[in-house]
């Protein structure tokens, strides 16, 4: 401190500078060493508590990364019901594991035996044919068959609020009951994924693996039938089919159905990506 004030009287003594500018230049010293000291203590404490700062910006990504999903599933074409492919692969991320928790085991696509399908196509699904063909799905998907019970409602072609149903079953009423709707322009590939997709929410239910938001839970739902290896049903059934109805001689008109909460293009992507989680 001594020398330097015996550096400014020398200067101004000397005439070559005012005792203005040395106030000036005193104050500006006094800035430039606060925010020198600011600077080392900012870079000490970067250093110091580095694995803590390291730590929660790995944590602030993933929330963010999170808030990216969450607002890409609400991105959906309400027209085409297109998901985003990032949608997809984070429900099929989040589906593989759940099911590595209850160590799943992958056991090949399923395939409906030849007299199986001539007694669903010739029965119209029929609950004894259903049944039959509950048992194969849930011995594939590696769960029990017993205890659920299975309805078929024959209906005409006017518009339903629903394909198919599962009832989980209350505390009145335990019994699981999976229905399908059964329409006269429906498919036998339409009526598989029905039945697959009502299937699927039974196995799922059964290992705890379900997520709050319905319309989430259904495209879960979708994701897990490919995965449980019935992507073949899914992908036919899936299709949006049109059919022409001949109102009079020269007036007619086209009538169309599609079920499932994923369209063909989603079926066929989750069918590629699946590969690479099982």
């Amino acid at each position: 401190m001594l020398i330097q004030q015996t550096i400014e009287y020398t200067i101004v003594g000397a005439g070559l500078v005012s005792a203005q500018m040395i106030k000036t230049w005193r104050a500006h010293m006094k800035f430039y060493a606060i925010l020198i000291t600011i600077i080392i203590i900012i870079i000490y404490v970067i250093v110091s508590c580095r694995y803590y700062i390291l730590s929660y910006l790995k944590y602030f990504a993933k929330k963010l990364k999170y808030r990216k999903d969450v607002s890409d599933s609400l991105k959906i074409d309400t027209k085409t019901r297109k998901l985003t492919n990032s949608t997809i692969d984070s429900g099929i991320e989040l589906l593989a594991e759940q099911l590595k928790k209850i160590n799943y085991t992958y056991k090949g696509e399923f395939l409906v035996p030849d007299d199986l399908r001539r007694k669903l196509v010739y029965s119209k699904f029929s609950e004894r044919s259903l049944k039959e063909l509950f048992k194969l799905i849930t011995a594939h998907m590696g769960i029990t068959d017993e205890g659920v019970e299975l309805k078929v409602e024959y209906v005409s072609n006017r518009p339903r609020s629903y394909a198919g149903l599962y009832n989980e079953g209350t505390e009145e009423d335990t019994t699981k009951r999976i229905t399908v709707c059964v329409k006269p322009d429906y498919t036998y590939e339409t009526l598989m994924s029905i039945f697959i997709h009502e299937c699927t929410h039974y196995y799922l239910l059964t290992n705890g693996i379900r997520l709050e938001d319905r319309n989430k839970n259904e495209y879960l739902t979708d994701i897990a039938t490919i995965y449980l290896g019935f992507g073949k049903y899914i992908l036919e059934g899936y299709k949006e089919s049109k059919k022409l109805v001949y109102l009079s001689e020269t007036l007619r008109t086209s009538s169309q159905h599609k079920v499932g909460y994923i369209n063909y293009s989603d079926a066929k992507y989750i069918i590629k990506r699946v590969k690479q989680y099982r």
